[in-house]
């Protein structure tokens, strides 16, 4: 996130706090002098705007379901400042964006493919965008590019379980059900949500 606030924030400063989406509207609140209403999901992180907290957060949570980019392919995510876990609740599926993996043979996503025909490293990278593990778990502070799945080593087994179940656990404070809650609907169709 990039804060401009000329004469509250110096420019170049850098926080280490997490902060989700939700977030911005209490923390709108608070700048214009209002009371925060306790019943937003947000948190107020003007602190960590004025450089007095380091944040309100341990944690912040992640949603993906591809829609209407592609093809649904549910994705939850938990991060700290220095472990993140992605679950890929459809990892039997490939992953597809319509907007980039297409029929277009200018576009670059095909360039790629084409040159993974000749470079195996190009190819184990065009091959892990398609198709992604069930979990994935990376050190951001050691691998900020996310290269390196750790989640079959054994030294963060412990780890992997508890940002699993703490992501699960979020999950079920939501109502979020998964895989079963990322469906496309058809233009004119009725929903129940």
């Amino acid at each position: 996130m990039i804060v401009r606030w000329p004469g509250v924030v110096k420019p170049g400063t850098q926080s280490d706090a997490i902060v989700q989406y939700e977030d911005i509207t209490p923390t709108l609140v608070a700048i214009a002098g209002g009371k925060v209403p306790a019943h937003l999901d947000g948190t107020n992180f003007l602190p960590a705007i004025l450089g007095n907290s380091k944040g309100n957060r341990s944690f912040a949570y992640g949603i993906h379901n591809n829609i209407p980019e592609g093809p649904a392919y549910p994705i939850r995510a938990i991060r700290d400042t220095r472990y993140k876990l992605i679950m890929n609740l459809t990892p039997d599926k490939k992953y597809s964006i319509r907007f980039m993996m297409n029929n277009d043979k200018n576009s670059n996503w095909n360039a790629w493919v084409e040159k993974a025909k000749l470079s195996p490293e190009d190819s184990i990278l065009v091959n892990r965008i398609e198709h992604r593990p069930p979990i994935e778990f990376y050190d951001l502070k050691n691998d900020p590019y996310e290269l390196h799945n750790l989640v079959n080593n054994g030294a963060y087994a412990k780890l992997v379980t508890t940002y699993s179940a703490r992501l699960k656990e979020w999950m079920k404070q939501q109502g979020d059900g998964g895989g079963a809650t990322d469906k496309e609907y058809k233009a004119g169709a009725t929903s129940n949500h």
